[in-house]
């Protein structure tokens, strides 16, 4: 049984209000209390942590990546997207389980440098993904991008063998790779698998414009509506990119309960256009913000993704209230824990998961510190995260992993970059 942790001297923000002296106390996996530091419960015995007047915050939720591409860090740069799938192939093909395995250590030693307690992966060789995620302490929902049963069915073993491991921190989704690689037979086959296990999805939906304009070519309908009418499209979904959704789409992403995974930075690279998010965010729609991979980002920094989200809201609409601070950090935490299906996670309050990152109160680039949440997102970088906690346990603190030998993870993953002839 994992004992109290009291961290003191913080300036807090829960992902709802603001305490300038505060403190938090955990026992296990939950936050006991989180509040005004003069009002904290006692806590003999608990580890106390001075966090130097530091920002303590909930951790980011990465609702889309494909984590084992970081071995595909700076392969196929300034291509469209399908040009680019093209790069990825011949490499993808040669990669096996160990590959995948080492490659997902060295994107969660970076996320969980820079502050992501969880991660939606969607990739192959996903029961090494699983066991790597299940080692690190972190959470994470797992799927393959699906274009065939037989993809489908592995994800029914890899539920059996996985879903709920970790103490709950593993979770396993039906995933379907896209529209233009499904067919509506297969589709509803998932679905079904998906309703079987009482689980959600994960898919690619209207990308590109020119994804867009083939499925209405093929189907006669958007790729929202394709998902929807075949019953992919509900409130387990996490429905990544939806840069070119209609109105229509978007009312329908609205009823169905589905969650947006915006990734800004991928989208900007592959020149794949401008995700109408703040029209999403005013009829209600949950989204939330992915990395996507490390070859089409080219980093697992949700402080980056968070920066450049806000920041293109506000140019490309020329609102200077489009996408607020506030709005920003709810959908890398709150918003990605709910995707994910996480319901008491991302918020640091008395009952939810304990869950945080505490930055570095003494860096310059958040200094004089007027307002924590416009240093959030307008300032900080993931390198001035000095503690991660996912589940009540310490993974990251002052620049040493608990849970990852860095080190090996390093050479590992060089001596597979060499094997691929990546480098």
């Amino acid at each position: 049984m994992m004992s109290k942790t009291c961290i003191q001297n913080v300036r807090l923000y829960t992902g709802k209000q603001r305490i300038e002296d505060a403190a938090i106390l955990t026992d296990g996996a939950r936050f006991l209390y989180a509040g005004a530091a003069k009002n904290c419960p006692p806590h003999e015995g608990a580890r106390v942590i001075d966090g130097k007047h530091g920002i303590a915050m909930p951790g980011f939720y990465n609702a889309h990546t494909h984590a084992a591409m970081s071995l595909l860090r700076g392969v196929g740069s300034d291509l469209a997207l399908m040009d680019w799938l093209g790069q990825m192939g011949p490499y993808e093909a040669k990669f096996d389980g160990d590959a995948v395995y080492w490659g997902t250590q060295l994107a969660m030693m970076e996320m969980i440098r820079r502050g992501v307690v969880a991660f939606a992966d969607m990739y192959f060789h996903m029961d090494r993904v699983a066991q790597a995620a299940n080692e690190s302490g972190m959470r994470a929902v797992l799927c393959r991008g699906c274009s065939d049963e037989q993809g489908v069915n592995s994800l029914v073993q890899l539920h059996q063998d996985w879903n709920g491991r970790g103490d709950g921190r593993i979770r396993i989704q039906m995933g379907l790779h896209a529209e233009y690689t499904s067919t509506p037979n297969l589709v509803r086959y998932a679905v079904d698998n998906a309703q079987r296990f009482d689980t959600g999805f994960h898919t690619h939906i209207s990308e590109t414009a020119r994804e867009h304009a083939d499925c209405i070519t093929r189907h006669g309908v958007t790729p929202a509506r394709y998902f929807y009418d075949l019953g992919a499209l509900n409130e387990g979904t996490i429905a990544a990119h939806c840069v070119h959704l209609t109105d229509e789409d978007i009312e329908l992403m609205r009823i169905s309960g589905a969650s947006a995974a915006h990734n800004p930075a991928s989208n900007m690279k592959l020149a794949s256009g401008f995700a109408p998010v703040q029209r999403m965010l005013d009829q209600g729609i949950n989204v939330c913000l992915g990395t996507d991979g490390a070859a089409s980002n080219n980093m697992y920094d949700m402080f980056a993704e968070m920066r450049l989200a806000a920041l293109i809201a506000k140019g490309h609409s020329g609102d200077p209230t489009a996408l607020n601070g506030k709005d920003a950090i709810h959908m890398a935490t709150r918003a990605g824990a709910k995707a994910m299906g996480f319901q008491d996670a991302g918020l640091i309050q008395s009952g939810m998961l304990a869950d945080l990152i505490l930055l570095d109160g003494e860096a310059e680039n958040l200094l004089p510190g007027h307002d924590p949440i416009a240093d959030i997102v307008f300032a900080a970088q993931g390198l001035n995260v000095r503690l991660t906690m996912v589940n009540g346990r310490i993974l990251y603190q002052d620049g040493a992993f608990t849970t990852i030998d860095e080190q090996q993870v390093r050479t590992k993953f060089m001596e597979h970059a060499k094997l691929l002839s990546i480098i």
